[in-house]
Order: C-alpha cells, then structure tokens, then sequence
C-alpha cells in the first residue's frame, strides 16, 4: 500500500515537474516573440506603429524601451505634437528609472524647446526636481545642491502663482538648511583639528550667513573657545589683539551660554583669564617701548639721539606709574639710568 501511495506522488511531481517546464518554455517563446516584435517595430520605417508602441512600453513601465522608440519619433518630427510628446516622456521616462542627470537635462531641454507647452510648467519643476534629487548629504560637497535652490528660485520667479509653489518654499528651506548644516560641520572639523585660526574665521563668517540658526549656541561657543585658544597661544606682536577678540566675542555671544550653567561658568573663567593674560601683554608692551626707544637713540645724529634718550625716560616714568610692582621693574630701571647716564655726556 505504501509502495503504491510513493509511486502515486511520484507520477504527480512528475507531472508537475512537466508541466512547469511546458509554462517556462510558453513563457520563454513569448519573450522572444516580444522581442522579435519589438526589434521589428524598432527597425522600421512606420511611425505612427513606433508611436504605439513607445506608448504601450511607457504604460507598461517598461521606460528603456519606450525611451528608444520616442527618441526615434523625436528625431523625426521634432516641431510636431507626437515630438513634443516623446521629448517630454523621454524626461518622465528618466525620471521614472531614477536616473536623475539624464531626466533633469531632458526636462530642462523641454522647457527651451517647448516654451508654450501645457507641460512646460511641470518640466520646469522636474528639472529643479532632478537636481534636488542629485543634492549629497551634508557631509559631502554642496555644489548640486545650490544648482538645486538656484533652479527651484528660477522656477518660482517663473510661475508665482503656481500650485507648486508651497513645495518649492519647504524643499528650500530644506536645502537651505542642509547647506547650514555643512558650514557648521565645517566649524567644528576645524576645531576638532585644532585649526584655531580657521575655526575662528568659519564661525565668524557662518554667524554673519546665519544669525537666526538652530546651531547658534554650539557656533559661539566654538568661537569663543578657539578666539580664547588662539589668543593664548599667540605670539606677543599678535596677542593683544587677539585676546580682545577674543573678549569681544565673548561680551557679544555669552548670552548663549546662560542658560547651561557649566558652560557659563567656565567660559566666565576663561574670559577672566583673557583680561589677566591682556594686563600682563599690555606690562610687557610697555616694557618693550623702553627697551626700543633706548635702542634707536643709537644713532649717529646727535638731535635723534637725544630725542630716543628723552623718549625712553618718558617712557620709564609712565611704566613706574602703572607698573610699580612689575617684574620688569630692575631691568627696565637699567635702561632708565644709562639714558640719563649718556644725556649727561652729550
């Protein structure tokens, strides 16, 4: 009995097994015939069949095919309705298959061409589509997507009044902030490289660009802290005038920190340390003017001599008034006593 239930399914998975391979081969022949068919209607000369066909693969979805055969009829009869109507689901037809540079040059090429077209205005919104389509993410170069917002702002200075023109604003302001968002990236790359001066310069400029950001607070911060880095680690002829930038951008943006107290906290003692380094560049310059003007009374001319002389005990009696208790005091009375030593001698 078993043996004749196995023998059963095996003729029945037979037969199946047959009759799968009858539908393959069905299947297959009609492909070809398909084929054949098409390539026929490819190679010949009747036109009005190509346009038929273009439409029916178009409908189909099958948009390769349909895109040879409109090309075809584009060529053929370019200034006639059927061209305009290949030109124009040619654009789809790219679209369709997502290959975005070919469909927006063709939606773009349609406008020039066809000016006056019902489909004009859609093939205007398609091109700066296909570009919004192109646009990377942030992180990578955003040269496609200002081609983007230049195409979407010529397609509403275009048609004011259209429909589409709500999509427009939010897709730009989407692009607009993902442009944001690269500059402020940029910002932080070159604070995590520790680029002090770049860091400083991109916050800067991205502040003017964008007053109004979301990433406010995190870009006055990295100003602040590379402003501060960048001062302090300056060579004197730079310094003073990097640590008021410094302090500068500090008094203008600390609003920002208010409302995170570690951050207000520790900025508040960053900024202190700034007017204490700036105390001491201010001493130190002031020594320095003694030291030069004492070095350019070596002169030969005895009238600028005696001038340098003048200037640098001037100078020593200004240092004594609001520095007494400098560090630099014995070595800047030294300079003080050989001027008066050689006054004395001219």
């Amino acid at each position: 009995m078993k043996s004749c239930e196995t023998i059963y399914n095996n003729i029945i998975f037979a037969r199946m097994k047959f009759l799968k391979q009858i539908l393959s081969l069905f299947l297959l022949v009609l492909f070809v015939s398909s084929c054949s068919d098409y390539q026929k209607i490819v190679k010949s000369d009747d036109y009005e069949m190509k346009f038929e066909e273009a439409n029916r693969q178009y409908e189909r979805g099958n948009y390769p095919r349909a895109i040879a055969l409109y090309e075809q009829i584009y060529q053929r009869f370019p200034r006639t309705d059927k061209g305009e109507v290949a030109y124009f689901r040619m654009a789809k037809s790219y679209f369709a298959e997502q290959d975005y540079y070919m469909a927006g040059y063709y939606f773009h090429q349609f406008t020039v061409r066809y000016p006056l077209s019902d489909n004009a205005e859609e093939s205007m919104f398609l091109t700066a589509i296909c570009s919004v389509k192109n646009s990377p993410k942030s992180t990578f170069d955003q040269e496609e997507t200002e081609i983007a917002l230049n195409d979407l702002q010529m397609f509403v200075l275009r048609y004011p009044n259209s429909h589409l023109i709500d999509s427009c604003n939010r897709t730009m302001d989407r692009l607009r902030f993902k442009i944001e968002t690269k500059r402020f990236d940029a910002v932080k790359l070159y604070a995590k490289m520790e680029d002090h001066r770049a860091a400083v310069a991109s916050s800067k400029s991205f502040i003017e660009d964008y007053p109004r950001s979301a990433y406010m607070k995190e870009v006055t911060l990295l100003q602040f802290e590379n402003s501060y880095k960048l001062a302090m680690n300056s060579v004197l002829s730079r310094k003073k005038e990097r640590i008021e930038d410094a302090m500068e951008s500090y008094a203008r943006y600390n609003t920002y920190f208010s409302d995170r107290k570690s951050v207000a906290d520790r900025t508040l003692r960053m900024n202190e340390n700034l007017g204490k380094e700036l105390l001491n560049v201010e001493e130190e310059f002031a020594f320095n003017s003694i030291v030069e003007a004492y070095n350019n009374s070596n002169s030969s001319s005895k009238q600028k001599k005696t001038r340098f002389l003048e200037e640098t005990i001037i100078r020593f009696n200004i240092f004594v008034e609001k520095y007494p208790d400098s560090d630099y005091m014995e070595r800047a009375r030294n300079y003080q006593r050989r001027a008066e030593r050689e006054l004395n001698n001219i």
